[in-house]
């Protein structure tokens, strides 16, 4: 028997499913299981891990059915799309043995989760988040009680966050429940094996660690598609630049020669960016999209009909890059470097998901720095050199979320719950001082109260508990609903709704643009537009690159041994341009060397160091700057360099005196008083605020003073904690400690000069939508084409009257032919009932706005007469936008209509002009 020692009848239902023998890691791992041991199981993508894990339970289970009821094994997964594929493969087994199978997260229907309340499932699969409301249900309660196995599925994104940190404490506040029960880690991707084993049995428990390096051949090749510069039809079309375009021929060719295909990329931002072009190029292209943004129901609705084989291609995020079984993919597609190797690992392992498949993946990237980045973690995939995450210990924002989550149910001392958190691997370094000062914060703010030795959930504390599940940040979302079928497409980002959002405005969801019709306290109306929108904003899109991806990215710089990465010649061919176009007059800045550039108030110091170590040193040298010049310097980080924008022009000198001020073992004291009244750390604050219940996560910002409420909380628990938080996830003092040793010894050196080409690069590309800051003379004569054929409303102030004009053909100056009036609005045409604003004698606020707008719109057409019209016409672009463009370009026709162009770039990209 392949099984041994399974039962018959899950060995022939594994034979049902075409599975007749173990793989190597599930006949390792299934008799340590079946032994009792606590295992971490480390083995790569798509070879069984969750069958090694599952099956010696489900064979537990059905040979001790009937002795006991309830809840037998719980399975957590980390993403609700992972839930609903376990469920389907669980149920398969479940129906062949008589064990029930059910799943539990925050899509859950009501009446699912009363009839798991009344009868439970013996296995349940469910998020950590919804684990933690368990423990609040009465019935719920009682079922736990009868846990012996817990499977954490892809550990790894669990075990150095936040949200790891609160499941973990959860993990602990079941033993109490249920007794020591049996633990399983499971995951593909782990750098520090060690750590992971840890994080999942805590302190004083033993773990077995089995880790499986069985070899999958890997096909991960990296491609730069040279520029579609000939398509000038279809890049004005799409607002696009020959670059991007060019990656948009190549994927949709990849996929049109496939079966099936997802298509990765970094953002939600750019996922709805590709799929919105690729819709506007063709309306019939088999290609969606799928990001955590998205409805349920459409979430769902992708997955089933991809695994169908009704849609050839999704575009995806981080949504679809766990351990999902997504059918017959044959092939991965990654737009611009994955930014880490455990990424690129996951996401490749999509495809191929079958024993001795071959997995293929093809990064697609035209921008240098881009190409250079994957081609580094395409050569640390095939080496399996991964990264060292590690999670912050004690976060008090998690500290504060527990102690009010323990007193849901009943009653809690302050020894029973130092003693659970002791318990957790993350807060075994937990002071008693530490815990008692967020609980007396929490006392202060009336979250708990305390009596007769125990503390207390209160009214405020359990609204708290029901609004905070999730230690995930968070902002109030605003759901999407199409006006004519009422289905909800999505949900938006207060931030991006805050900024952006008013009616009429345009954006993008679910790959397709829609209008803004109406907006509601929680929901914004819209109706589809065949236009180009506005990418919304998320919270939580950018990934960081690492320390060591970035060195080496400076190694090639270096050594420029293409050779020993897998890439194509077009590879090559950009990455030997842009480092000839360096070496003509500069010097190349790699591993070794950091250059120092100082052009017209700017200074770019190029550091292959990575995201979080540039943010750390660029925080430091823009407070010495600013310390040293009196007045305020702007500085934004990539993984390549440190951009700041300076008040005036200033020596050279002064710039390196900055530089080489920062001594070893200063940094985290520097960094600690670069932070201590930034801006960044006051929205951090905000959200540590709203973990403690300072803050109600749906407080309307506009009516609180952040700055006093960051003052008052000053030498608080709350306070420590968003420095914490702000100095281990934002920045990288270990790194950047190391760096700056290395400068100080003279084992990295420094070298002064111009701006340079790969200092420029960071101001002339975006991290992702690339688009052409300086765009040759035939793409700006199709923008000018496409404007003079835009129809605007010409629309009298006067007796409101109206009429249509193509743009290509407005007269010099406008007059009324009705009344012989001159002050006249050019009117885009979602905007020309506005006009009926003008016979009204009372208006709303809202009104108000749209006659001043009109307003404005006419005194710029009366001033500039067909200029202006041609300006009115661009995209996104309303009237105090188009007084800017107007001020700024009066002479060479191509730099106005460049400004229209970057103005149009501002709006597709949110950040929009303000009208």
């Amino acid at each position: 028997m392949s099984f041994p020692n399974l039962c018959d009848e899950l060995v022939n239902a594994l034979a049902d499913r075409g599975i007749h023998e173990p793989t190597p890691p599930q006949a390792d791992a299934i008799p340590f299981i079946q032994k009792g041991d606590n295992l971490l199981l480390v083995a790569p993508t798509g070879i069984g891990k969750t069958e090694a894990a599952m099956l010696p339970i489900l064979d537990a289970i059905y040979r001790t059915k009937g002795t006991t009821g309830g809840i037998r094994c719980i399975y957590i997964t980390p993403l609700r799309a992972l839930n609903r594929d376990m469920l389907r493969r669980m149920e398969e087994y479940g129906k062949a043995l008589g064990i029930t199978v059910g799943v539990r997260h925050g899509d859950t229907s009501q009446a699912e989760r009363n009839r798991q309340s009344k009868n439970p499932p013996e296995i349940l699969i469910t998020t950590p988040e919804t684990l933690q409301v368990m423990f609040t249900g009465k019935n719920l309660v009682e079922h736990l009680k009868n846990v012996r196995w817990v499977v954490v599925d892809e550990i790894h994104e669990l075990s150095n966050t936040e949200r790891g940190a609160q499941m973990s404490v959860a993990l602990e506040r079941l033993v109490l429940l249920a007794g020591n029960y049996q633990r399983i880690g499971l995951s593909a991707t782990v750098g520090n094996v060690d750590n992971v084993a840890g994080f999942l049995v805590g302190p004083n428990r033993r773990v077995t660690i089995r880790k499986h390096d069985t070899h999958r051949d890997f096909d991960i090749r990296v491609e730069s598609p040279e520029p579609a510069t000939e398509e000038k039809v279809l890049l004005d079309k799409l607002q696009s630049d020959p670059d991007i375009l060019s990656v948009m021929i190549r994927a949709r060719n990849i996929i049109d020669g496939g079966r099936s295909t997802l298509f990765f990329v970094n953002t939600r931002e750019t996922a709805e960016w590709l799929a919105a072009r690729y819709h506007l190029w063709d309306e019939s292209i088999s290609i969606d999209v799928h990001h955590g943004s998205l409805s349920k129901e459409n979430r769902m609705d992708m997955e089933d009909r991809f695994k169908k084989g009704e849609i050839r291609a999704l575009i995806c995020t981080s949504s679809l890059e766990l351990g999902i079984d997504v059918g017959s993919t044959d092939m991965v597609i990654q737009y611009n470097s994955p930014r880490q190797v455990s990424r690129m690992i996951q996401r490749a392992g999509r495809a191929g998901h079958r024993v001795g498949e071959k997995i293929r993946a093809k990064v697609i990237a035209t921008a240098p720095d881009e190409v250079a980045e994957a081609m580094v973690i395409a050569r640390r995939c095939d080496a399996k050199e991964l990264e060292y995450w590690e999670g912050r210990p004690c976060p008090l924002s998690v500290v504060a979320n527990q102690l009010i989550a323990m007193t849901m149910g009943g009653a809690m001392d302050r020894d029973t719950a130092f003693r659970i958190l002791k318990s957790s691997h993350v807060f075994q370094d937990l002071s008693r001082s530490e815990m008692d000062s967020v609980l007396e914060q929490l006392k202060s703010i009336k979250m708990v109260f305390e009596d007769e030795g125990t503390f207390k959930r209160s009214r405020k504390g359990m609204d708290y508990f029901y609004s905070n599940i999730s230690m995930i940040p968070d902002e109030r979302s605003y759901m999407i609903r199409d006006i004519g079928t009422r289905a909800v497409i999505g949900s938006l980002d207060e931030s991006f709704v805050a900024s952006f959002a008013e009616q009429y405005a345009m954006f993008i969801a679910k790959g397709r643009t829609w209008r803004i019709v109406e907006m509601r306290e929680d929901e914004i109306l819209v109706e589809e537009a065949r236009e180009v929108g506005s990418v919304p904003s998320w919270v939580g899109s950018d990934i960081p690159v690492p320390f060591e991806i970035a060195m080496e990215v400076g190694r090639m710089r270096r050594l420029r041994n293409f050779s020993d990465y897998p890439c194509d010649d077009g590879c090559k061919k950009v990455l030997e341009k842009y480092f000839a176009d360096q070496n003509e007059r500069f010097t190349m800045p790699t591993d070794k060397t950091v250059t120092l550039e100082s052009g017209d108030r700017l200074a770019i110091v190029n550091c292959c160091f990575g995201t979080r170590v540039n943010e750390t040193l660029g925080k430091i040298y823009s407070a010495l700057l600013t310390a040293r010049l009196g007045e305020s310097v702007g500085m934004t980080a990539d993984p390549y360099r440190i951009i700041m924008e300076l008040p005036r022009n200033i020596d050279r000198k002064l710039l390196l005196d900055t530089v080489m001020s920062v001594k070893p073992g200063t940094v985290e004291a520097l960094a600690r008083l670069t932070i201590v009244n930034s801006t960044f750390l006051r929205w951090r604050f905000v959200f540590v605020a709203k973990k403690f219940g300072i803050i109600e996560r749906d407080a309307d910002h506009r009516f609180m003073n952040f700055n006093r409420l960051f003052d008052m909380h000053k030498d608080t628990p709350a306070y420590d904690e968003a420095v914490n938080k702000v100095l281990w996830e934002d920045l990288d003092i270990p790194n950047a400690e190391k760096v700056v040793s290395q400068i100080a010894s003279g084992e990295i050196q420094i070298v002064q000069g111009v701006v340079s080409p790969i200092g420029l690069e960071g101001i002339v590309r975006s991290k992702e939508l690339m688009q052409p800051v300086r765009a040759d003379h035939s793409i700006l004569m199709a923008l000018k084409k496409r404007l003079e054929d835009e129809v605007l409303f010409a629309s009298c102030m006067n007796c409101a009257s109206q009429w249509r004009f193509r743009v290509g053909d407005a007269p010099k100056s406008f007059i009324c032919p009705q009344c012989g009036g001159r002050m006249i609005a050019a009117l885009k045409g979602y905007e020309r009932e506005n006009v009926k604003l003008l016979k009204l004698k009372e208006h709303s606020a809202q009104e108000k706005k749209d006659l001043q707008r009109l307003s404005r719109n006419a005194n710029l057409i009366n001033e500039h007469g067909r200029r202006a019209a041609l300006v009115l016409a661009g995209r996104g672009i309303g009237p105090d936008a188009a007084s800017r463009i107007l001020r700024g370009f009066h002479v060479d026709e191509d730099e106005f209509l460049r400004g229209i162009m970057n103005a149009e770039i501002l709006y597709a990209k949110n950040k929009r002009f303000w009208d």
